[in-house]
């Protein structure tokens, strides 16, 4: 069979939302089937779809620039240039995923789906309370996800707030989950606290989703400066890494928050940190998260994303149910308050994410993509 992928991303040449349907498309070739993705044109490919491509699938970027025209049909690696309903008509999918990384991109791939009688899924890697889509638009998003034959959600929440953004219920909803990156079974050593308690904020650096300037906002209070606890940014810049920085500074705030930097070993970060800390005003399903609980750490978060569905407050982590300086500051003085349990916790916290968790997220969706070739049409 041949599998057809179709990434809405295009604020950026690759991003976490990503990671999910490529990881699947080269497992299907590995199961022996052919692969076609769709994908926005940047100057430089990024190397998941070169890997898709040496391995022999096809790959169309929208929005390439114009070629010579005997170069335009096929570029010099074979890569296919062309509008998406030419890429439908010339490779003839079996089924198509798309993949949203944002709740409010448009799918207008359905359209033509519909039209050629291919059937699809679709995959919202996040949901937020913070764009509502129109009326006058309504019956073309109800229209998309109703004629899918799954919407994937990486949580119930973020099921919930596109059921209520349009006023639907989904009788076609299903959950899945994302790869995270690190060994199901890790057991970091649990770090000495004789020079005091590091917690760890992983994260890109932006303000909108992540909420770093919340914590700012809590530890400038008399009564954490006074505590023998820091915490350390991890996390490339996403716009806000200037402010963050000014920040600290502005409030004299440089022994308790540290910028560390990215990190690519996320077990190296738990050798290091007792806790995770991340106050996001929205998500889909955070990884590090999930990587903190199999690292066997806790996580101090807010009630965004699938938080909810893995963490017990106050035995496995503890939840701030929204992203407000007094919410944020409940929850961070509720773990101090239970420091000397954190190792204990954190155990719990490996547990029950090895409960509630797949250890093999990408064989399971693999099935479910496979699944929709099989679905009837119409």
């Amino acid at each position: 069979m041949k599998f057809g992928f179709y990434s809405c991303m295009s604020g950026m040449p690759w991003g976490g939302s990503e990671v999910l349907w490529a990881r699947t498309a080269r497992l299907l070739q590995l199961d022996g089937h052919e692969v076609t993705a769709n994908y926005k044109w940047w100057p430089y490919k990024a190397e998941p779809l070169a890997h898709l491509e040496k391995h022999g699938a096809t790959i169309c970027y929208r929005g390439k620039p114009a070629r010579p025209l005997y170069k335009r049909l096929f570029s010099s690696n074979g890569s296919k240039n062309g509008s998406s309903k030419n890429w439908l008509e010339s490779e003839r999918p079996d089924a198509v995923l798309v993949t949203l990384g944002y709740h409010p991109d448009p799918i207008l791939i359905a359209d033509e789906c519909q039209k050629l009688g291919i059937p699809y899924g679709i995959n919202i890697q996040c949901a937020s309370n913070f764009f509502f889509i129109h009326s006058d638009r309504l019956d073309e998003y109800r229209q998309w996800y109703r004629n899918a034959e799954r919407v994937f959600f990486v949580s119930e929440e973020n099921q919930l707030k596109l059921e209520n953004n349009i006023a639907m219920k989904f009788d076609n909803a299903e959950i899945i989950a994302n790869p995270f990156n690190v060994d199901f079974e890790a057991a970091p050593a649990w770090p000495s606290t004789d020079q005091g308690f590091r917690i760890a904020l992983v994260g890109r650096v932006h303000f909108q989703s992540k909420g770093h300037d919340i914590i700012v906002d809590v530890m400038k209070q008399d009564k954490w400066r006074k505590r023998n606890l820091k915490i350390r940014f991890y996390g490339h810049d996403q716009g806000n890494k200037r402010q963050l920085e000014e920040l600290v500074k502005m409030h004299q705030l440089e022994d308790q928050l540290e910028f560390v930097g990215f990190s690519d070993s996320v077990e190296s970060i738990w050798e290091d940190n007792h806790a995770l800390l991340l106050p996001s005003r929205y998500e889909g399903a955070p990884l590090v998260v999930i990587e903190a609980m199999l690292c066997n750490r806790i996580a101090i978060t807010t009630a965004i994303g699938r938080n909810r569905e893995l963490i017990d407050d106050n035995e496995s982590g503890f939840i701030a149910s929204g992203a407000t300086i007094d919410l944020l500051d409940d929850a961070l003085e509720r773990a101090w308050e239970n420091r000397d349990q954190w190792q204990q916790m954190g155990q719990l916290a490996g547990e029950h994410i090895r409960q509630r968790y797949p250890e093999d997220p990408v064989r399971e969706y693999a099935d479910k993509i496979a699944m929709l070739a099989k679905a009837p049409v119409g």
